[in-house]
């Protein structure tokens, strides 16, 4: 069993996973570089993108991506699975990737507004 916050070498975190699902990964994160900077966190588990502060962490399945992106007000979308409220103004909104049209102009609109909260 691995402590919280143990960090683990990125290959680890897709072992046994689909290529589709690192492919889907990979152009997340490059669309992601195109708002700025990206630091990628890999964690026991998950893998952290910060700005300076987290704005977006990503589950990795085995065809599937889950990704909890941080935002100042809840988003109305059927897109969202679930919304837990983490402060007066602070949201973590669950979306499933499936496939790279799901990654579009919506949800690139809410990763640049949770990156930009991050500053």
């Amino acid at each position: 069993m691995l402590a919280t916050n143990t960090f683990v070498p990125e290959r680890d975190i897709f072992t046994g996973k689909s290529q589709a699902v690192r492919d889907l990964y990979d152009l997340l994160v490059g669309e992601i570089n195109k708002l700025g900077p990206v630091h990628e966190i890999v964690k026991a588990i998950s893998i952290s993108l910060e700005n300076r502060r987290p704005y977006a962490s990503v589950l990795i399945r085995n065809r599937s991506i889950k990704l909890v992106l941080r935002a100042q007000h809840r988003i109305a979308s059927q897109r969202i699975l679930s919304i837990d409220r983490i402060a007066a103004n602070s949201y973590d909104h669950t979306v499933l990737l499936e496939s790279k049209s799901d990654i579009d102009d919506e949800l690139m609109q809410w990763l640049g507004d949770a990156y930009l909260s991050s500053k």
